[in-house]
């Protein structure tokens, strides 16, 4: 829904409905619509593969349910067959979506009085039953592990933040940030580096890390507990200092490779670069103490 699907149904919930959409990173999440006289009605929509991330196929199988999803010759319609009555359409207008042994199981069940405009309702029929059983299937599972229901949640990362927080973060919490605080700490995150530099020389070796952020995400602490604002140098008070510091950064005048990025505002949008020279900007504290081993002062 949150990237396709929704156009369409917009297009005609707006003439009889007030709609409130959830909206992030242009995607709409979910969308309220209220109805009726004095609005008494109201139906939501949300996107299911926000939080199911598999195919409707893949679940079908993965969850057993009654009503699994069918299969369908996508290729074969057109605006001038609508009405179409006869022999079931070839293999190859099933996209090569299924193997040959399905195809022939499907052809099967008919004798040459396959309707274009039946199975497309009852494939369509099968699809929504299909989904319904999935999501009822799904729910009663996070219910029955974790106690949540997984209708108050739109995305599977919120799930499984709420997941963390209500059941494996006994003693501490993670705060939700927002206003100037979160806005500052969005500051200090400018993406990995990713520049390509050409190996020279004999016996050279590249490296691929994988999963790397689950490993240090169970390694490592978390940061927990509120988190205090302040102003001025604070590296003169604090010794063990830990946050985000808006700073003066200067690079060391013989560096070959910086490290440290910033974003900067181009005609096309906004790009990351690692400079040399001087500039300000919003650090980590740990790039910041890192990087002051190369030569970086602040």
């Amino acid at each position: 829904m949150a990237k396709f699907d929704i156009i369409f149904i917009l297009k005609y919930l707006l003439k009889i409905a007030d709609c409130n959409p959830i909206i992030h990173n242009d995607k709409m999440l979910s969308l309220r619509a209220n109805f009726g006289k004095n609005n008494e009605y109201q139906i939501e929509f949300k996107d299911s593969y926000l939080i199911l991330l598999a195919s409707l196929s893949k679940l079908s199988k993965y969850f057993r349910i009654k009503s699994p999803k069918t299969i369908f010759p996508f290729l074969f319609v057109n605006e001038n067959n609508l009405d179409y009555k006869g022999k079931v359409p070839i293999f190859e207008m099933f996209d090569n979506k299924i193997s040959r042994e399905e195809y022939n199981n499907y052809k099967s069940k008919f004798n040459n009085n396959w309707v274009l405009k039946a199975e497309s309702i009852k494939y369509c029929k099968i699809d929504c039953l299909a989904l319904y059983q999935i999501i009822i299937k799904f729910n009663n599972l996070i219910f029955g592990l974790f106690g949540l229901n997984i209708h108050h949640y739109l995305t599977l990362p919120s799930l499984a933040f709420a997941i963390f927080r209500s059941n494996f973060m006994d003693k501490e919490n993670i705060p939700q940030l927002s206003g100037k605080i979160a806005s500052d700490i969005r500051e200090g995150y400018t993406g990995g580096a990713v520049d390509m530099y050409i190996p020279q020389g004999i016996g050279v070796k590249g490296y691929d890390v994988n999963s790397l952020y689950p490993s240090q995400m169970q390694s490592q602490l978390m940061p927990v507990g509120n988190i205090s604002y302040f102003e001025g140098d604070i590296s003169l008070t604090n010794l063990d200092l830990f946050g985000f510091c808006y700073c003066k950064i200067t690079t060391p005048d013989d560096i070959k490779h910086p490290i440290l990025q910033t974003h900067v505002k181009i005609n096309n949008g906004i790009r990351t670069m690692a400079p040399i020279g001087t500039w300000n900007d919003m650090l980590f504290s740990e790039e910041l103490i890192n990087a002051n081993k190369y030569g970086y002062t602040f």
